[in-house]
């Protein structure tokens, strides 16, 4: 038996083809569009599990999106991350490919992919969180993946970190963790740390001038010594994550967190340390343990796989809506 996984992120889309055992054995990456009405990320996901599926019949398809999400319409209502901000995903998928479709956010994929295939097999209580453009969560609780009304129990990177902020989240609101720790807003938040600051530092200096400065070079120039960029991602950005992570352990009370994501894959032993030397004046509880994803960037295609292949109890109901569509 062969299935789909699908990861729709902020800036590209992942297919792959999935066994039962959760091996890809094949995958495709295409960009996110610019442009477009609310079926063009559905199309681009047709013509891109078509390009993998030339000979093998597909047993289902599972989704993990950003979100939030409408999981009782199978929607994006608003992606504060992406460039189309509403889309649909399950309507035209099932009528195109007529075989089960399951949805659910990019995280809560990821985490149930963990959970069935991954690091977190037989535990029990497991968070899977992505540092990427935006940050988002995966919660399993006693065995039991956390979904909610709509789709959104898991949307702790907008869980607020810093009261005092004037940072806006793509989502409207402020002192959000993604506003101030994300891939997509690093760049306007180290502006706001260096008022009132000054030094010796090519970061510095670009900023003076008004340059654009990315979230890559903000990292580069942390290795390559540079006094600023040392500043604010030691004194700022790993306080932001700490208080973070302290939150989610706080609320779920993990035996596991895993990270994922660009941002957190690419520079793992210095979130590992900076971390760490934070983390616990934000505890309330016993730490849990951190570690990193396996799967690298197949995390979003073989969680949406592992979806659909053992679909979690917490998402039948939404499965069961989506059967209109099969006629």
């Amino acid at each position: 038996m062969v299935y789909v996984g699908v990861d729709v992120g902020a800036t590209y889309i992942r297919v792959g083809l999935v066994d039962e055992g959760g091996n890809v054995i094949s995958r495709v990456k295409v960009r996110q569009p610019t442009t477009g009405d609310e079926n063009t990320v559905a199309a681009i996901i047709i013509d891109a599990i078509k390009d993998i599926v030339r000979t093998s019949a597909i047993d289902g398809i599972g989704i993990g999106s950003i979100g939030p999400l409408d999981l009782k319409a199978g929607i994006v209502p608003l992606a504060p991350n992406a460039p189309i901000k509403r889309f649909k995903l399950v309507e035209p998928i099932i009528r195109e490919f007529k075989v089960p479709v399951v949805l659910g956010n990019d995280a809560m994929a990821a985490v149930w992919g963990e959970y069935v295939f991954g690091i977190g097999r037989g535990i029990k209580n497991l968070v899977y969180i992505t540092l990427s453009t935006g940050i988002g969560a995966g919660v399993i609780v006693d065995g039991h993946l956390l979904v909610g009304k709509d789709g959104n129990a898991h949307e702790i990177g907008h869980t607020v970190v810093d009261i005092n902020s004037e940072v806006q989240c793509g989502c409207g609101g402020y002192g959000h963790w993604e506003a101030l720790g994300s891939g997509a807003n690093i760049p306007r938040v180290i502006k706001e740390f260096v008022k009132g600051r000054v030094y010796r530092s090519r970061i510095y200096d670009k900023l003076l001038k008004g340059d654009f400065v990315s979230t890559e070079e903000i990292f580069q120039a942390y290795y390559d010594g540079d006094e600023l960029a040392k500043d604010f991602i030691d004194n700022f950005l790993m306080k932001i994550h700490a208080a973070g992570l302290a939150t989610v352990m706080n609320a779920y009370d993990p035996e596991l967190i895993i990270l994922g994501g660009s941002m957190a894959l690419n520079n793992r032993e210095l979130f590992r340390k900076g971390i760490e030397k934070y983390l616990r004046r934000y505890l309330a509880v016993r730490p849990a343990r951190i570690e990193f994803t396996n799967f690298g960037d197949d995390v979003g295609i073989i969680g949406g796989a592992a979806l659909v292949i053992k679909v979690p109890d917490s998402l039948r109901d939404f499965v069961d809506g989506y059967r209109k569509y099969l006629g």
